[in-house]
């Protein structure tokens, strides 16, 4: 044999482990949430009890969001809980509203955050002074901007607390967005974190349904560890003490947090942020959806490739080859997305996911180096080589 078929070979190889990766990571992970759904069994409450709950919100200028959203929770299926909002130095109604709204609902309370309190995070430092207010063990963080599913999703969540569960992974979807890709975006990050989770590797969680307990949040002294950094409030928080013995993903339509997300700035705010945190995750999940994007890569550069080379050689063989693999992965994409969507009452997304799926990780990339470039502002790089020095 040539040196040119073996350089083929060898090629052809790489595209193949490539493919045999994504498959894969699609059929055994990330399809996890809709396994619940196939099997009719969704992790079992260790309780059957009804805990009481304080539910902490962040709101920083939200006035018609509040106005719009906050009867969504204090309206909730459920017998004991209490909702904290935290105003941090708004400038709008946003006081005026949470006044007039707790003559209404007694188990609304709202406190806060001076403007001249100096902090890296200030909504850190906020979510820390809600759950230092909050009377009881069981806490959800959410956020201004979002609103429950239905008034049984407080129900849903909280069954999960026990003495050993002390991390809930709530999921949230965007309803509103500036274009569709962010909602393909923000979708595929949310069953990431719970397939990964389901399959006994919990990473990160959503602030906006994330469920914690008061006495873990100040025995790991809170967000302490990160508090240099302006991000990570939620999947930090989280990524520092969980396992697959203290946390479960909570994965059912009745448990979704609906996001409002319309303009694109939020949208890079909220991947600026993701992707400061990303290097302090744990590592196997770092791995895995690090390595999903650049085999994906792989094979669809692959396959055009290889398809080109076959239309030149008028080879009917090589192109059924190099088509079917790729059909394959990207039937196996489709399926596990929208069938996972549909199960969630999400509006799937069809046949545009192939698009999406090729600028995605050029996406991730750009934020990616977008994050490690601004690294300076909150020192995180300096603490990551602080830590390996140690």
């Amino acid at each position: 044999m040539t040196a040119l078929m073996w350089i083929e070979i060898a090629l052809l190889s790489i595209v193949a482990c490539c493919l045999l990766f994504q498959l894969f990571y699609y059929w055994v992970y990330l399809a996890q949430p809709y396994y619940l759904f196939v099997r009719k069994k969704a992790p079992e409450p260790e309780t059957a009890q009804q805990p009481s709950v304080s539910i902490v919100m962040y709101a920083k200028n939200e006035a018609e969001n509040l106005e719009t959203f906050l009867p969504l929770f204090l309206e909730q299926d459920y017998p004991d809980y209490e909702l904290i909002v935290v105003d941090d130095d708004s400038t709008d109604d946003t006081e005026h509203v949470l006044k007039r709204m707790s003559l209404t609902y007694p188990q609304l309370y709202h406190t806060y955050l001076p403007g001249q309190s100096k902090n890296i995070s200030r909504k850190k430092l906020a979510l820390t002074l809600g759950v230092k207010a909050a009377k009881y063990d069981q806490i959800l963080f959410v956020e201004a901007d979002s609103r429950p599913v239905n008034n049984y999703w407080l129900r849903m969540m909280s069954q999960y607390f026990s003495d050993r569960q002390q991390i809930l992974l709530g999921m949230s979807v965007l309803v509103k967005y500036p274009f569709r890709f962010a909602a393909y975006d923000y979708f595929s990050s949310n069953l990431q974190m719970a397939a990964l989770a389901l399959a006994g590797h919990p990473y990160m969680g959503n602030g906006r349904n994330l469920g914690y307990n008061k006495q873990l949040f100040f025995r790991q002294k809170g967000f302490s560890t990160y508090n240099f950094m302006d991000a990570g409030e939620d999947d930090l928080l989280v990524a520092e003490t969980v396992d697959k013995r203290n946390s479960v993903a909570v994965v059912s339509p009745d448990s979704l947090m609906l996001v409002d997300m319309e303009a694109g700035w939020m949208w890079k705010e909220y991947k600026r942020r993701r992707s400061i945190a990303t290097p302090f995750y744990k590592k196997f999940p770092r791995f895995m959806n690090g390595t999903e994007q650049i085999t994906r890569l792989v094979v669809i550069a692959g396959t055009i490739g290889w398809a080109v080379r076959a239309v030149l050689l008028s080879d009917l063989i090589l192109l059924l080859v190099a088509s079917s693999g790729f059909l394959i992965r990207e039937a196996s994409q489709i399926a596990v997305i929208n069938l996972t969507a549909k199960k969630l009452n999400v509006k799937p997304f069809l046949w545009m996911l192939p698009v999406y799926d090729l600028i995605q990780p050029f996406v991730n990339f750009y934020f990616y180096m977008y994050g490690w470039l601004s690294s300076n502002k909150d020192n995180h790089w300096i603490y990551g080589k602080k830590q390996r020095c140690i």
